[in-house]
């Protein structure tokens, strides 16, 4: 094994993702809000706002199955072998593709760029892609100008692979690398993660009691004991709420409410998570927000969520998957990925009984394409299984001029 594969080696040894390297104590880095708190990945991803939109875009993508496809003349097919089964099971021989999009997805929406390693024989057969974490990569250019990748390994040392050996997925930014998300949102995440020290703090050092109840003298110790004994059983508890209060000998109870302070905090903590959402593009229903959701609107918000949150990064996953899997030949012959966002079409039953049909009733989709988005097994063709149907009463537009009038009979003399 060369020194360059035994760096890589021990490398893959260490934390691949940012929780695991926080939770085992690595080094963080961190900058300073304008809410006075030190903010780095480690701190961001500990926001469940973060957290859950996070976990949301990468369940979905780690969801959707890569496909390995070849135009032709008749259409597309999809080509078996090596390569689509490593994108489509097991990438390497320690992950399975959705641990793989996990990840990479995880490093992404964080550091803004994801790395992996392609991995090929001496025949140039790519036989694993390893993810290598955001924060151990540099890109550079060299003397000629020319695009490298320079991975920190143990002891401080430096690997370096070409920009053909590895996967690289990126936010917005110079094109070359992407903007990293905690340096772009980092006063707002800042204020998010100060409100939830805030919470924290009122609840434990607050020493908030329900209501105060007052005696118009002093009572011995025995009576007040007694005191808290009979109105614990009689009024606290679920089993006791909303009863009637029946006070004696001049006693009297004052109902307390939360502070403005801290009913300020709560709806500063609930717009800290909405701009959270905002800025990952994933509506705040996704994360159990439901206070503008409705049954009648909430369909179309999933969809509004596939098409401007999750279908710009599948797009982005499966143009960099050509660009850097694929030969300049292979690519010239119509190969190309396509992750089958059809699989996790989900919508209303009626909704898609609807299209379905009309697809099928207008020629569009035969029934085995129809079943194949289903995963349903094919009828076979003698069966009718791939033909397509239209309506017989519909006839072209330049036809109609054509077309006898009512009370006319065809053909002249």
């Amino acid at each position: 094994m060369t020194r360059f594969k035994k760096a890589l080696s021990a490398l893959r040894e260490e934390p691949r993702d940012p929780i695991e390297r926080w939770l085992m104590g690595l080094p963080m880095f961190k900058t300073l809000s304008q809410a006075g708190v030190e903010i780095g990945e480690s701190d961001a991803v500990k926001i469940m706002a973060v957290y859950a939109c996070i976990r949301v875009i990468a369940s979905e993508i780690a969801a959707t199955p890569v496909q390995f496809l070849r135009n032709t003349p008749t259409g597309k097919e999809r080509v078996p072998g090596r390569l689509a089964s490593l994108l489509r099971y097991e990438p390497n021989p320690e992950m399975t593709a959705s641990d793989f999009k996990r990840t990479m997805t995880l490093n992404l929406e964080l550091w803004g760029n994801a790395y992996a390693e392609i991995v090929r024989n001496r025949s140039g057969e790519i036989t694993s892609i390893w993810p290598i974490p955001a924060w151990r990569v540099t890109k550079k250019r060299d003397e000629k100008k020319d695009l490298y990748y320079s991975v920190m390994v143990e002891g401080g040392t430096a690997a370096t692979l070409k920009d053909s050996q590895m996967l690289h997925l990126r936010a917005m930014g110079s094109g070359v690398v992407g903007m990293s998300f905690v340096a772009l949102a980092r006063d707002a995440l800042g204020l998010a993660l100060a409100a939830e020290v805030y919470g924290s703090n009122f609840f434990k050092n607050g020493a908030m009691a329900s209501g105060i109840a007052t005696y118009p003298r002093a009572l011995s110790q025995e009576a007040l004991d007694n005191f808290k004994t009979s109105f614990r059983e009689s009024y606290e508890g679920l089993t006791n709420a909303q009863r009637i209060m029946f006070l004696e000998e001049g006693l009297t109870f004052q109902q307390l409410t939360i502070p403005n302070d801290a009913a300020q905090f709560l709806e500063t903590r609930t717009y800290q998570m909405l701009e959270v959402c905002r800025f990952f593009g994933v509506p705040p229903h996704k994360i159990a927000i439901l206070d503008h959701a409705t049954f009648s609107n909430i369909e179309h918000q999933s969809m509004e969520f596939d098409q401007q949150c999750i279908q710009p990064r599948i797009i982005q996953w499966e143009e960099e998957l050509r660009r850097v899997l694929l030969t300049k030949a292979e690519k010239e012959s119509g190969y190309f990925f396509k992750f089958n966002l059809n699989s996790r079409w989900r919508v209303a039953l009626a909704t898609k009984t609807a299209y379905y049909t009309s697809m099928r009733q207008n020629g569009i989709l035969n029934a085995n394409e129809i079943r194949e988005l289903e995963d349903m097994n094919p009828i076979p063709a003698e069966d009718g299984g791939d033909d397509y149907l239209i309506n017989g009463n519909m006839i072209p537009i330049t036809a109609a001029g054509r077309q006898d009038a009512p009370g006319q009979k065809g053909g002249g003399e």
